[in-house]
């Protein structure tokens, strides 16, 4: 599981260096390997160890033919695999950076089994309380004890 949050800087060429809390997870989980998407419902980009992104291209490939073949293209072609280098770092293409308005500095947050990947000003538009609902209040007192 990924908890928590991190502010990382991208480099000029692209490149997220993944803090090392994250990155211990990322290598005894999946050797360093991960696939990155785009969201579809906001912009930033979501980090899955390749074995959790296998989960979700196992769960696309039992929806029906036509539902099946447009995720495929929509969710599994838009995303990159990477691996992580010595330094821990990942490298992001353009198209990713462009959907997450990615500038220098963003925001790692680990969110369960994924990490997203904002842009700082993104990031604290959708972290803090007030985006949160009445009903949403609500579940959140059920889960807490």
């Amino acid at each position: 599981m990924f908890r928590g949050n991190k502010t990382v800087k991208l480099d000029g060429k692209g490149r997220v260096s993944i803090p090392a809390h994250y990155r211990t997870r990322l290598l005894d989980t999946s050797g360093g390997k991960v696939v990155v998407s785009p969201d579809h419902l906001s912009p930033c980009l979501n980090i899955y160890p390749l074995s959790e992104w296998e989960h979700v291209e196992e769960q696309i490939g039992k929806l029906p033919g036509r539902q099946q073949s447009s995720l495929r293209r929509y969710v599994i072609g838009r995303a990159q695999e990477c691996e992580m280098d010595g330094s821990g770092r990942i490298l992001l293409n353009q198209e990713l950076c462009e959907h997450a308005n990615l500038g220098k500095a963003a925001v790692l947050a680990g969110v369960g089994f994924k990490m997203e990947l904002w842009d700082e000003s993104g990031w604290s538009s959708v972290s803090q309380p007030d985006e949160l609902s009445e009903e949403d209040l609500d579940q959140l007192q059920d889960v807490y004890f």
